[in-house]
């Protein structure tokens, strides 16, 4: 049997993990949880990853039985790893945080009127990020 502590954490980042699954997707946290399972034996990486796609194929009908069952399943795999592995208890929050979001792309058009020396603008000049242009209000 696992410690009080040992259980606390595990819980919480169980409960988190299954959360950041549903909402993130199961390839957002795949990478996440190969991170933290990084010390974990071949079979236990292997479980770990298995466990995501089969939290992912629970929460197709995201009901709260199937994000308790989940939630369950990855407690005692936390657990385990972490039973083993004490000094990957730092890194339990890292599995709270949530996957970085895809980078957003802007688009920057410059336009200028006058002559441009030496870095100096001689007219007008308007700049436009990521939307349609203002029309030089």
């Amino acid at each position: 049997m696992y410690d009080a502590e040992l259980m606390a954490v595990a819980t919480g980042a169980a409960g988190t993990l299954v959360a950041a699954i549903a909402t993130s997707g199961a390839e957002k946290m795949r990478l996440k949880v190969a991170h933290f399972f990084r010390r974990a034996t071949p079979d236990q990486q292997r479980a770990a990853a298995q466990a995501v796609n089969d939290t992912a194929a629970q929460l197709t009908s995201p009901s709260a039985e199937a994000q308790a069952l989940a939630a369950t399943a990855w407690t005692q795999l936390i657990a385990q790893y972490l039973a083993e592995h004490r000094d990957a208890m730092s890194e339990v929050d890292e599995l709270a945080l949530p996957a970085p979001s895809a980078s957003k792309v802007w688009n920057q058009h410059n336009t200028g009127t006058g002559m441009f020396i030496g870095g100096d603008v001689r007219g007008g000049l308007t700049f436009n990020y990521g939307g349609a242009p203002d029309g030089g209000r």
